[in-house]
């Protein structure tokens, strides 16, 4: 049985000025897929992934989300978001903040989670990769 399709991109482009960083990628995710993204500094990876998550917007190819283009069908690219997540490999932690306040502040500011709930589902996923005896350490 072929895992549904979540997220397809065709032939993406992204140029700053003359210069082209992206030049035409294709790849399809489905569901249960784990995607790395490797090569050299400087050969495009953080740009594809900031166009995946129209954080840069494409110079062209398109983006499809469970079969619909997100560049037509999410305005408010929010919604989008919410769906499709990404890790950088260099990434900010508030220094003010625990452990646990971290994992639970882009539930509540973006997805609108209540503070419990948020509380509830990261403790669930930091006990899950052995993190939870750190949830008042701070970064």
């Amino acid at each position: 049985m072929e895992k549904e399709l979540l997220l397809s991109v065709h032939d993406l482009k992204k140029s700053f000025g003359e210069r082209e960083i992206l030049k035409g990628i294709s790849f399809d995710v489905r569901h249960g897929d784990v995607v790395c993204i490797i090569g050299p500094s400087g050969s495009g990876k953080s740009t594809l992934i900031r166009c995946v998550n129209y954080l840069e917007h494409p110079t062209a190819g398109t983006i499809d989300y469970r079969g619909t283009d997100v560049n037509e069908a999410f305005k408010k690219l929010t919604m989008y978001r919410t769906k499709v997540g990404m890790v950088f490999q260099s990434f900010n932690l508030f220094n003010n903040m625990t452990v646990l306040e971290n994992c639970m502040v882009g539930q509540v500011k973006v997805l609108g989670k209540s503070k419990e709930e948020a509380r509830t589902t990261a403790l669930k996923y930091l006990k899950h990769v052995g993190m939870d005896t750190y949830v008042n350490a701070k970064p």
